[in-house]
């Protein structure tokens, strides 16, 4: 986190350090006031527009409150003044980042990189998802949705005219997809995206573009393309049997196999959590597949290895190619602190928003992949499909997992990375086959060293080997393709089998060799596999069984004898809010509630105790990770009773979590001590649990 903040644009995310929840309302006001900043509103106007259905007195009432609150999130944040003058109040924001004003600022200019800056920056409509049963502010959200919509509209037009004239066909293509997801009827976009394939020498895609743009017309207007359209259709037509040529190579390329004319593209960034994550996309295929590498890594210097180069060349022949350098790592903001698994998962989500990508194929190698995996497990509906090459599921040697690392293995290997760093790398484990090649060991070495700095590189390692996704495969349901070299000397052969072995219908494939990087000596026959299971046809998207987390909450003793859990429900309200969570039950003082985030599960229950303690109600809680059926707003499943088994276990002001919980937020700060285990009849062998240490 880099500061204080106040984004809008996709939903409303107001942080910084230790801010207190603040109610629907109270958020409502602020995104009001955040696009009148600095100048004056009335209270009478804000209770009318915000408090309409109730008396004055309560309106004016319920308006103190609110700004009490947020004047009290904004000194906690250290950013913005909320400034009250007799009747009036203003927001100043004052060393926040506000995403609309900074959107707006770039979408004015007439610089085509300011204006990928805008379209970076806006990644959903303003508020998107949130409302009001009060007519004023749902008719100024919508007016201001509609405007801040139709300046992203405007920025994408002016991108796709730019790039066409420009002769830039893979820019024309990102830009003009995007438009079409927002104005799906646009002929004249539909024929530059069609013009942009036909420059690709991609013509079948633009002959299929035709064929969307013809069924988007007659479904929704029962209209044919203009004459223009069905013009340029019958002219592609005519070329699709015309192979492009293709680009010379050099005396270099014949004598390797690989070429080293690959230029960089372009870096981009955008904000997940305050972080700047770096990503490039290449490549312009009909599949969207994201490539998430192991440990550290480099944008720019994975193109200065002619081996990497040609893999990724080949992965985007079939793809658009998508990669990002992970918090902590590369091109992204580094000295942020070891992350979390989920925080690594929500900025590979924020870089798919960014570039508009909805459904995904995951290819995570070594430490990427159980990234990758817990990506599959929470947002099946948008993963496509999930690739995992010489990865795990723990990173320790435990009883039941007999391949991962022993503690002397693990400090072995952090006491070679600070003893060796800088020098050319000793590929003997990564890449035994490229040993003898010392222009590769030499790039090798370059390659960590702007990857990381040392002891960053040593953090990371020891985090790496402290995770442990085993729970959480048998939630796996998309197409999964598990490939391993049969002799890597990091990853066991037998963890590629387990995961096959654990992942529900998961294809499994051995090449024989020993290179653990995907750039060694299988490099061609990976990629092949990999284009073959991914262009194959795919299932539609999955059902509705999800990976959530489940907070259960028990609350007893109250000094006004009313049920707790009625009588602070706005309180309730605002901490499940503001940590993302939905409250899916609520009976005999005990309330239920999911996240897609096991750390947003602690850190919401922590907040529910902190605040109603001071009310004098005792609070248990239990957080459990699994799977459950959604039916519409309906949650069932194994983990809600398992969540609802643990508060059993719950001491008063106490926070029970289980073990896979435990396991999934490693570098999230939070400490475990051991608090027993039980029997749990849908689960093998005992079930242990924790509380979350400093809860009691």
């Amino acid at each position: 986190m880099t500061g204080p903040y106040l984004h809008l644009l996709g939903g409303f995310d107001f942080a910084g350090a230790a801010v207190p929840a603040i109610s629907r309302k109270a958020r409502a006001m602020v995104a009001y006031l955040a696009l009148q900043s600095g100048h004056s509103q009335s209270r009478e106007k804000l209770a009318t527009l915000l408090w309409g259905i109730n008396s004055e007195a309560q309106a004016r009432m319920s308006l103190r409150q609110a700004v009490s609150s947020v004047r009290k999130a904004m000194q906690a944040c250290g950013g913005g003044r909320f400034l009250t003058d007799g009747d009036s109040v203003a927001l100043h924001l004052d060393d926040l980042d506000f995403d609309v004003a900074r959107f707006e600022a770039l979408v004015a200019s007439p610089a085509p990189e300011d204006l990928e800056l805008a379209l970076n920056v806006y990644r959903g409509d303003l508020l998107d998802g949130f409302g009001l049963k009060e007519e004023p502010f749902e008719d100024w959200l919508r007016i201001e949705r509609e405007r801040l919509r139709a300046l992203a509209v405007a920025a994408l037009d002016r991108l796709v005219a730019h790039y066409a004239a420009t002769n830039d066909p893979a820019a024309c293509v990102r830009a003009a997809t995007r438009l079409l997801a927002m104005e799906p009827l646009r002929e004249d976009v539909h024929r530059a995206l069609m013009r942009a394939y036909a420059a690709q020498g991609r013509t079948n895609l633009a002959l299929k573009q035709y064929e969307h743009c013809r069924t988007a017309l007659q479904r929704d207007l029962k209209l044919q393309p203009e004459p223009e359209t069905r013009q340029l259709f019958e002219t592609l037509r005519t070329r699709r049997t015309i192979a492009p040529a293709r680009p010379p190579t050099t005396d270099a390329d014949h004598a390797t196999g690989f070429s080293h004319q690959v230029a960089r593209p372009q870096t981009r960034y955008v904000k997940s959590a305050g972080v700047n994550i770096a990503y490039q996309v290449t490549g312009d295929g009909p599949i969207d597949l994201i490539y998430v590498s192991g440990w550290v890594s480099n944008l720019d210097l994975a193109w200065d290895s002619p081996r990497l180069a040609h893999v990724l060349t080949r992965l985007g022949s079939f793809s658009r190619l998508i990669r990002m350098d992970k918090r902590g790592t590369g091109l992204s903001d580094r000295n942020v602190g070891l992350p979390t698994l989920e925080e690594r998962m929500e900025d590979m989500r924020a870089v798919l928003d960014a570039v508009g990508s909805k459904r995904t194929v995951l290819f995570g190698s070594s430490e990427g992949g159980p990234m990758c995996m817990l990506f599959a497990a929470t947002y099946p509906e948008r993963t496509a499909a999930l690739v995992l090459n010489g990865t795990y599921a723990s990173g320790r040697r435990l009883p039941d997992y007999p391949w991962g690392r022993t503690g002397e293995e693990v400090e072995e290997d952090l006491a070679a990375i600070e003893r060796q760093w800088g020098e050319p790398a000793d590929m003997s484990n990564a890449a035994p086959s490229l040993m003898n090649d010392p222009l590769e060991r030499e790039w090798f070495a370059a390659y960590l060293r702007n990857s990381a700095s040392p002891a960053e590189a040593i953090a990371l390692w020891r985090w790496g080997t402290e995770i442990d996704v085993r729970d959480i495969l048998p939630v796996i349901h998309v197409p999964t393709l598990v490939a391993q070299a049969t002799s890597d000397r990091w990853v066991n052969a037998e963890e590629g089998r387990f995961l096959a072995a654990s992942i529900e219908g998961a294809k499994h494939i051995e090449f024989a060799g020993r290179d653990h990087v995907i750039w060694g000596e299988n490099s061609d026959r990976l990629v092949d596999e990999i284009q073959a299971f991914v262009t194959s046809a795919l299932p539609a998207v999955p059902g509705e069984r999800l990976l959530v987390s489940v907070l259960s909450v028990d609350m007893t003793g109250s000094p006004f004898g009313i049920e707790p859990a009625e009588r602070h429900a706005e309180a309730l309200r605002g901490e499940l809010l503001a940590a993302e969570g939905i409250e899916i039950s609520r009976a005999d003082g005990k309330v239920l509630a999911v996240f897609q985030r096991p750390t947003r599960s602690i850190q919401c229950a922590i907040a529910i105790r902190d605040r109603l303690r001071r009310s004098g109600v005792e609070v248990r809680s239990a957080v459990h990770i699994g799977e459950c059926e959604q039916r519409g707003n309906q949650f069932s499943g194994a983990a809600i009773e398992l969540s609802l088994r643990l508060l059993g276990h719950a001491r008063p002001g106490e926070i029970i979590a289980s073990r896979t919980v435990r396991d999934l937020v490693v570098g999230s700060g939070l400490l475990f001590d051991e608090r027993g285990e039980m029997a749990a009849a849908e689960l093998p062998g005992a079930f242990p649990f924790y509380s979350v240490d400093g809860s009691v």
